[in-house]
């Protein structure tokens, strides 16, 4: 029985990567990808977020991606356990209109629409 269970885990997991495939890269505001500072003379630049099957970073914070089941190439959901001393975990959707890509954290705070940086 744990051969059966090993070997769909095994067949499943091309086919979530590919559907995860729209979400991946590199995404933000044409200031966030240039990596310009925030404020005019300033010296805090802003950072892009950088989306992988596993992990989301936006500059020094990284988040460890759990991914639910990606509905169509539009929408996906995750859970994200951001930090690293003391860890938050948020849940994460991510909605693709066309090529744009907008970030909804506990479906209360957005970033976005974002575009993927020319980089990626």
């Amino acid at each position: 029985m744990r051969v059966w269970i090993c070997l769909i885990c095994l067949i499943a997991t091309p086919l979530t990567a590919q559907e995860r495939a729209p979400f991946l890269g590199v995404w933000g505001t044409p200031i966030q990808c240039a990596g310009d500072p925030i404020r005019d003379g300033g010296t805090m630049r802003a950072a892009p977020f950088e989306i992988t099957t596993e992990w989301l970073r936006n500059g020094d914070t990284w988040c460890a991606l759990r991914w639910f089941p990606v509905q169509g190439a539009r929408f996906a959901s995750t859970r994200a356990l951001c930090g690293e001393d003391s860890t938050m975990t948020y849940r994460l959707d991510m909605l693709r209109q066309g090529e744009s890509l907008t970030l909804i954290w506990d479906e209360a705070l957005t970033n976005g629409p974002l575009d993927r940086c020319p980089s990626s």
